[in-house]
């Protein structure tokens, strides 16, 4: 066995598997240790329950990845695997409309206000680019604004790996401007604004490798200003940070009403349904969008995703994530503090990152996720973190002392 990588014998003999049948690369790299750096977190997960994994050589970890954002409960949490157990004894998928699906889009649009109709799909990037298209159909015009580097899924014109170049046809409608650059997206809109559709914007500029920016409020007003003035449309992308910032949507923290709203991730508790809602005026306009697929229509998911919104509600699970989340920062900051690094713990503290000062290659920051996963935590070191309502004080208070070893093992640097 290596004496350079967590992986135990079993998770090494996966890799080579891995390796020999998958692209790799930037292929899958969110949800592969790759991104970590191979070696810095165990590559293969085999079970879960409640904050804790279990890697494939059987060690466990209390996990701040969250499955990248799913697991909001806690994994394999009782009554939404019931939930999904019961609706999957009637039946998974099968032949025209389930009752399932009237029942969760109604809950939804109940919940959102000012919300109207609403669709499900599988996945956060699918249901942003429909977002997108019903915005083009209602509004008959082909330009986006978008923010540099935000994240809005996998859809190849909003995708920026890889870089343009065969691509740019593909991309060239989507306009990027700098998050909080007020005066640049009012110059932007002055340029081109009558023909430009929709803004996509995350609660939140949270990318990896960099502190977590929120929204300042001349940044927030020009993008009314925008709106007013030239007819476009909101899309708030609330797909990673659903449920964790406001239990009525992000928007609510910004101030701002969207008129597209995109959920996911959490949405379900680890099961796959994503959620686009709109505003009455833009019906006609989802309508005469043709978006279906086979597996959207998947029962279970709907079931789970009733359940964890009555369940998170029923036990404020926000009130849980928020104080699990400020126990665990200030915690880091202190063990930081006493061992002699600067950091940065930045965005919501349901799902935060934290950055070493003065680490442009992260390799401190790379640095203190392994020694945090040799003794049984995983903080990953380029993205945002996540918590789940299944972090108890007790879990938090282990994961600090192991934070506080790892900042003791880990090279000040230069």
């Amino acid at each position: 066995m290596s004496d350079d990588t967590i992986d135990g014998a079993r998770g090494q003999a996966l890799w080579a598997r891995a390796d020999r049948v998958l692209p790799g690369g930037g292929v899958y790299l969110s949800r592969s240790a790759d991104a970590a750096g191979r070696g810095t977190l165990p590559g293969f997960i085999v079970g879960a329950e409640g904050c804790r994994v279990t890697d494939a050589d059987g060690r466990s970890y209390l996990d701040f990845l969250c499955a990248n954002g799913p697991n909001l409960l806690g994994y394999c949490h009782p009554e939404i695997e019931d939930a999904a157990r019961r609706q999957a004894a009637l039946m998974t998928s099968a032949s025209l409309f389930p009752e399932a699906l009237v029942d969760v889009v109604e809950m939804l649009v109940d919940r959102f206000d000012g919300m109207d109709w609403g669709l499900v799909s599988k996945n956060g990037s699918e249901v942003v680019a429909l977002g997108i298209r019903v915005a083009r159909q209602a509004r008959q015009r082909s330009l986006v604004i978008g923010f540099t580097k935000a994240y809005h899924g996998n859809d190849p014109e909003l995708a920026f790996a890889p870089a343009p170049g065969v691509a740019t046809e593909r991309t060239r409608d989507v306009l990027r401007v700098p998050w909080n650059d007020a005066s640049a997206l009012l110059d932007l809109a002055q340029e081109c604004g009558d023909r430009v559709a929709a803004i996509a914007l995350n609660p939140v500029d949270q990318n990896a490798f960099e502190p977590t920016n929120s929204a300042n409020p001349d940044f927030i007003a020009a993008i009314e200003q925008v709106r007013d003035a030239y007819g476009v449309l909101l899309l708030l992308d609330d797909v990673r940070h659903g449920f964790r910032m406001h239990p009525l949507g992000s928007h609510q923290v910004l101030g701002i009403k969207p008129d597209l709203l995109a959920l996911g991730k959490a949405l379900g508790n680890g099961y796959s349904i994503s959620a686009l809602l709109g505003t009455e005026d833009l019906r006609d306009a989802a309508r005469a969008n043709l978006y279906t697929s086979t597996y959207m229509f998947e029962t279970p998911p709907m079931r789970a995703a009733i359940a964890t919104v009555e369940v998170y509600d029923r036990d404020d699970a926000l009130g849980t994530l928020t104080a699990a989340g400020t126990r665990l920062r200030e915690g880091l900051l202190a063990a930081a503090e006493a061992t002699g690094h600067a950091i940065s713990y930045t965005g919501p503290v349901a799902a935060p990152m934290m950055r070493f000062v003065d680490d442009p290659g992260a390799d401190r920051q790379r640095s203190f996720a392994r020694h945090a996963a040799d003794r049984g935590a995983l903080f990953h070191p380029v993205l945002n973190w996540f918590l789940s309502a299944a972090h108890v004080d007790s879990d938090i208070d282990e994961a600090i002392a192991i934070a506080a070893e790892a900042f003791r093992l880990t090279s000040h640097g230069a």
